[in-house]
């Protein structure tokens, strides 16, 4: 019994090196006229324009808490422009467009969405052709218009960047009240004196 089995193994290993006996042929050829390669190019050419990310925008449901959020993070960074320069304006463009998107989304605020982008635009506009007194201006009048104050660093806020947690939840006081004396933990590795 065991010789048959291993003669058979030996026969399969064999046959595994052996080339197959039927070839595809080698006569066909394809072509491709110029209409379908032009069709195949605007296709591709329109997968990669929806490939290609779009520009920055603030994702979420509409509520209260995400409009709030984007005005604490984007609007606080905006209101500390103030008196930044105009390369740090320049730097901070996505702020401004996250900040619309994200704290002025509803329908019912589109007007006041729509005069912060003629301000942003003008700002950022002055800001690179090197006018730092013009765009420190119209950030002035954005911030005006928008209502910003700075919420990020204010204690017990719940989207100070120097609290090592996911922003937003649970609230700061919870934490706080939770970590009893060791609060300072949230801020900083040890405590101040």
């Amino acid at each position: 019994m065991s010789l048959l089995v291993t003669t058979s193994l030996l026969i399969a290993s064999a046959s595994a090196f052996v080339a197959p006996l039927s070839r595809v042929g080698s006569g066909c050829s394809v072509s491709m006229s110029a209409s379908t390669r032009r069709d195949f190019l605007s296709t591709g050419a329109a997968a990669l324009a929806l490939a290609v990310p779009l520009a920055a925008s603030a994702d979420g449901a509409n509520s209260i808490g995400n409009a709030f959020k984007a005005r604490a993070i984007y609007g606080s960074r905006i209101y500390r422009l103030q008196s930044a320069s105009a390369a740090t304006i320049l730097g901070e463009k996505n702020a401004f467009t996250l900040f619309i998107s994200g704290a002025y989304r509803t329908s019912d605020v589109k007007e006041t969405a729509t005069a912060l982008k003629a301000l942003q635009k003008a700002a950022l506009a002055a800001a690179a052709s090197g006018d730092e007194a013009g765009a420190k201006s119209k950030v002035k009048e954005f911030i005006a218009l928008g209502k910003i104050v700075e919420l990020d660093t204010k204690q017990g806020g719940n989207f100070d960047p120097r609290q090592r947690r996911n922003p937003g939840a649970p609230p700061t006081a919870e934490i706080e009240a939770q970590m009893g004396t060791q609060a300072y933990a949230l801020y900083t590795a040890l405590p101040t004196k």
